[in-house]
Protein backbone atom coordinates (compact mmCIF):
# COMPACT_ATOMS: atom_id res chain seq x y z
CA UNK A 1 0.00 0.00 0.00
CA UNK A 2 2.82 2.42 0.81
CA UNK A 3 4.14 2.37 -2.77
CA UNK A 4 0.66 3.12 -4.11
CA UNK A 5 0.32 5.90 -1.56
CA UNK A 6 3.60 7.41 -2.72
CA UNK A 7 2.44 7.10 -6.32
CA UNK A 8 -0.84 8.83 -5.48
CA UNK A 9 0.91 11.57 -3.54
CA UNK A 10 3.60 12.39 -6.12
CA UNK A 11 1.75 11.95 -9.41
CA UNK A 12 -1.54 12.41 -11.19
CA UNK A 13 -1.67 8.72 -12.07
CA UNK A 14 -5.11 7.53 -10.92
CA UNK A 15 -4.64 5.35 -7.83
CA UNK A 16 -7.41 4.30 -5.46
CA UNK A 17 -6.61 3.42 -1.85
CA UNK A 18 -9.67 2.19 0.01
CA UNK A 19 -8.17 1.72 3.47
CA UNK A 20 -7.80 4.56 5.94
CA UNK A 21 -4.57 6.52 5.52
CA UNK A 22 -2.81 7.98 8.56
CA UNK A 23 0.09 10.41 8.82
CA UNK A 24 2.34 7.49 9.73
CA UNK A 25 1.33 5.76 6.49
CA UNK A 26 2.27 8.88 4.55
CA UNK A 27 5.60 8.96 6.37
CA UNK A 28 6.28 5.30 5.53
CA UNK A 29 5.43 5.98 1.88
CA UNK A 30 8.43 8.32 1.62
CA UNK A 31 10.66 5.25 1.54
CA UNK A 32 9.19 4.67 -1.92
CA UNK A 33 9.67 8.21 -3.27
CA UNK A 34 12.82 7.37 -5.29
CA UNK A 35 11.11 4.24 -6.64
CA UNK A 36 8.24 6.42 -7.89
CA UNK A 37 10.90 8.66 -9.40
CA UNK A 38 12.33 5.68 -11.26
CA UNK A 39 8.87 4.86 -12.57
CA UNK A 40 8.36 8.44 -13.74
CA UNK A 41 11.79 8.41 -15.36
CA UNK A 42 11.07 5.15 -17.14
CA UNK A 43 7.80 6.54 -18.48
CA UNK A 44 9.58 9.70 -19.62
CA UNK A 45 12.32 7.65 -21.30
CA UNK A 46 9.72 5.54 -23.11
CA UNK A 47 7.87 8.68 -24.21
CA UNK A 48 11.14 10.16 -25.50
CA UNK A 49 11.96 6.98 -27.41
CA UNK A 50 8.59 6.97 -29.16
CA UNK A 51 8.84 10.66 -30.03
CA UNK A 52 12.40 10.32 -31.33
CA UNK A 53 11.17 8.25 -34.27
CA UNK A 54 9.22 11.25 -35.53
CA UNK A 55 10.57 14.50 -34.10
CA UNK A 56 14.05 16.08 -33.83
CA UNK A 57 15.83 15.95 -30.48
CA UNK A 58 14.97 19.48 -29.25
CA UNK A 59 11.26 18.84 -29.83
CA UNK A 60 11.48 15.54 -27.96
CA UNK A 61 13.24 17.26 -25.06
CA UNK A 62 10.53 19.90 -24.85
CA UNK A 63 7.74 17.32 -24.88
CA UNK A 64 9.46 15.22 -22.21
CA UNK A 65 9.90 18.22 -19.89
CA UNK A 66 6.21 19.06 -20.39
CA UNK A 67 5.24 15.40 -19.81
CA UNK A 68 6.96 15.33 -16.41
CA UNK A 69 5.31 18.60 -15.40
CA UNK A 70 1.88 17.28 -16.35
CA UNK A 71 2.18 13.79 -14.84
CA UNK A 72 3.33 15.25 -11.51
CA UNK A 73 0.76 18.04 -11.56
CA UNK A 74 3.62 20.56 -11.36
CA UNK A 75 3.74 19.67 -7.67
CA UNK A 76 7.41 20.41 -7.10
CA UNK A 77 7.55 23.31 -9.54
CA UNK A 78 4.81 25.02 -7.54
CA UNK A 79 6.77 24.33 -4.34
CA UNK A 80 9.90 25.88 -5.87
CA UNK A 81 8.00 29.04 -6.80
CA UNK A 82 6.52 29.35 -3.30
CA UNK A 83 9.94 28.80 -1.71
CA UNK A 84 11.57 31.35 -4.01
CA UNK A 85 8.99 33.98 -3.05
CA UNK A 86 9.62 33.28 0.62
CA UNK A 87 13.39 32.96 0.73
CA UNK A 88 14.15 35.84 -1.62
CA UNK A 89 11.82 38.18 0.22
CA UNK A 90 14.52 39.03 2.75
CA UNK A 91 11.98 38.78 5.56
CA UNK A 92 12.01 37.09 8.96
CA UNK A 93 11.38 33.38 9.55
CA UNK A 94 7.71 33.92 10.35
CA UNK A 95 7.19 36.09 7.27
CA UNK A 96 8.95 33.58 5.01
CA UNK A 97 6.63 30.81 6.24
CA UNK A 98 3.62 33.08 5.72
CA UNK A 99 4.67 33.98 2.17
CA UNK A 100 5.23 30.33 1.23
CA UNK A 101 1.73 29.49 2.46
CA UNK A 102 0.17 32.16 0.22
CA UNK A 103 -1.31 30.57 -2.91
CA UNK A 104 -0.43 33.63 -4.99
CA UNK A 105 2.86 33.66 -6.90
CA UNK A 106 5.18 36.67 -6.81
CA UNK A 107 7.90 37.88 -9.16
CA UNK A 108 10.59 35.75 -7.52
CA UNK A 109 8.46 32.65 -7.93
CA UNK A 110 7.68 33.38 -11.58
CA UNK A 111 11.35 33.94 -12.35
CA UNK A 112 12.36 30.74 -10.53
CA UNK A 113 9.75 28.71 -12.42
CA UNK A 114 10.87 30.11 -15.79
CA UNK A 115 14.54 29.49 -15.03
CA UNK A 116 13.77 25.96 -13.88
CA UNK A 117 12.02 24.96 -17.11
CA UNK A 118 14.66 26.68 -19.23
CA UNK A 119 17.49 24.97 -17.33
CA UNK A 120 15.92 21.53 -17.67
CA UNK A 121 15.30 21.97 -21.39
CA UNK A 122 18.78 23.30 -22.16
CA UNK A 123 20.64 20.80 -19.97
CA UNK A 124 18.64 17.85 -21.26
CA UNK A 125 19.25 18.92 -24.86
CA UNK A 126 23.02 18.97 -24.22
CA UNK A 127 23.12 15.32 -23.14
CA UNK A 128 23.95 13.04 -26.08
CA UNK A 129 21.02 10.86 -27.24
CA UNK A 130 22.92 7.69 -26.33
CA UNK A 131 23.04 8.82 -22.67
CA UNK A 132 19.71 10.62 -22.52
CA UNK A 133 17.64 7.55 -21.63
CA UNK A 134 19.85 6.95 -18.60
CA UNK A 135 19.49 10.59 -17.56
CA UNK A 136 15.72 10.56 -17.92
CA UNK A 137 15.40 7.44 -15.78
CA UNK A 138 17.77 8.49 -12.99
CA UNK A 139 17.11 12.21 -12.55
CA UNK A 140 13.54 11.94 -11.16
CA UNK A 141 14.71 9.34 -8.63
CA UNK A 142 17.69 11.45 -7.57
CA UNK A 143 15.40 14.44 -7.22
CA UNK A 144 13.06 12.68 -4.79
CA UNK A 145 15.87 11.35 -2.61
CA UNK A 146 16.48 14.77 -0.95
CA UNK A 147 12.88 14.90 0.23
CA UNK A 148 13.47 11.82 2.36
CA UNK A 149 16.81 13.18 3.57
CA UNK A 150 15.32 16.52 4.62
CA UNK A 151 12.30 14.95 6.29
CA UNK A 152 14.50 12.49 8.20
CA UNK A 153 17.12 14.86 9.55
CA UNK A 154 15.24 18.11 10.09
CA UNK A 155 12.08 19.00 12.02
CA UNK A 156 8.91 20.31 10.45
CA UNK A 157 9.16 24.09 10.60
CA UNK A 158 5.51 25.04 11.01
CA UNK A 159 4.16 25.04 14.55
CA UNK A 160 0.51 25.04 13.50
CA UNK A 161 0.64 22.02 11.21
CA UNK A 162 0.41 21.88 7.43
CA UNK A 163 0.33 19.53 4.46
CA UNK A 164 3.84 18.31 5.22
CA UNK A 165 3.24 17.71 8.92
CA UNK A 166 3.45 13.95 8.46
CA UNK A 167 7.21 14.29 7.85
CA UNK A 168 7.77 14.32 11.61
CA UNK A 169 7.19 10.55 11.51
CA UNK A 170 9.86 9.94 8.85
CA UNK A 171 12.92 8.18 10.22
CA UNK A 172 15.99 6.09 9.53
CA UNK A 173 14.03 3.23 7.94
CA UNK A 174 12.64 5.46 5.20
CA UNK A 175 16.02 7.09 4.58
CA UNK A 176 17.83 3.75 4.33
CA UNK A 177 15.29 2.20 2.00
CA UNK A 178 15.23 5.28 -0.24
CA UNK A 179 19.04 5.36 -0.32
CA UNK A 180 19.30 1.69 -1.27
CA UNK A 181 16.90 2.27 -4.15
CA UNK A 182 18.88 5.24 -5.48
CA UNK A 183 22.31 3.66 -5.05
CA UNK A 184 21.23 0.43 -6.71
CA UNK A 185 19.81 2.35 -9.67
CA UNK A 186 22.86 4.56 -10.26
CA UNK A 187 25.34 1.69 -9.88
CA UNK A 188 23.41 -0.56 -12.26
CA UNK A 189 23.12 2.16 -14.90
CA UNK A 190 26.42 4.05 -14.47
CA UNK A 191 28.79 1.82 -12.50
CA UNK A 192 31.42 3.71 -10.49
CA UNK A 193 30.32 6.98 -12.07
CA UNK A 194 26.94 6.40 -10.44
CA UNK A 195 28.56 6.60 -7.00
CA UNK A 196 30.15 9.92 -7.98
CA UNK A 197 26.76 11.22 -9.10
CA UNK A 198 25.09 10.05 -5.89
CA UNK A 199 27.89 11.61 -3.83
CA UNK A 200 27.47 14.99 -5.53
CA UNK A 201 23.70 14.88 -5.06
CA UNK A 202 23.98 13.90 -1.38
CA UNK A 203 26.59 16.57 -0.64
CA UNK A 204 24.56 19.34 -2.25
CA UNK A 205 21.42 18.05 -0.56
CA UNK A 206 23.14 18.31 2.83
CA UNK A 207 24.27 21.87 2.12
CA UNK A 208 20.87 22.96 0.82
CA UNK A 209 18.99 21.34 3.71
CA UNK A 210 21.24 23.00 6.24
CA UNK A 211 20.74 26.39 4.60
CA UNK A 212 16.96 25.99 4.60
CA UNK A 213 16.87 24.86 8.21
CA UNK A 214 19.05 27.77 9.28
CA UNK A 215 16.59 30.19 7.66
CA UNK A 216 13.29 28.79 8.92
CA UNK A 217 14.17 26.31 11.66
CA UNK A 218 13.42 23.13 9.73
CA UNK A 219 11.71 22.06 6.52
CA UNK A 220 8.25 22.36 5.00
CA UNK A 221 6.47 20.68 2.13
CA UNK A 222 7.41 23.60 -0.13
CA UNK A 223 11.10 23.47 0.73
CA UNK A 224 11.25 19.70 0.21
CA UNK A 225 9.59 20.09 -3.18
CA UNK A 226 11.93 22.93 -4.09
CA UNK A 227 14.90 20.74 -3.19
CA UNK A 228 13.65 18.15 -5.66
CA UNK A 229 13.70 20.64 -8.52
CA UNK A 230 17.10 22.10 -7.61
CA UNK A 231 18.69 18.65 -7.28
CA UNK A 232 17.21 17.49 -10.60
CA UNK A 233 18.93 20.42 -12.32
CA UNK A 234 22.16 19.66 -10.45
CA UNK A 235 21.93 16.00 -11.49
CA UNK A 236 21.59 17.00 -15.15
CA UNK A 237 24.67 19.21 -14.84
CA UNK A 238 26.64 16.41 -13.18
CA UNK A 239 25.58 13.89 -15.80
CA UNK A 240 26.92 16.18 -18.53
CA UNK A 241 30.32 16.19 -16.82
CA UNK A 242 30.30 12.43 -16.27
Amino acid sequence: MHFLLALQFLTRIPVTIRSEVTEKDLACSMAWFPAVGLLLGTLAAGFYTVLSHTFPNPTCDLFVVAFLVIITGNMHGDALMDAADGFFSGKSREKILEIMKDSRVGSHGVMAGCLLLLAKFVLLSQIPPVAKITALILVPALGRWPQVYGATLYPYARNNGGTGGFTRFVGTREMCWASVTVLAAVIIMLGIKGLILAGVVLTCTAILSRFISAKIGGVTGDTLGAMTEVIEVLALVTLQIL
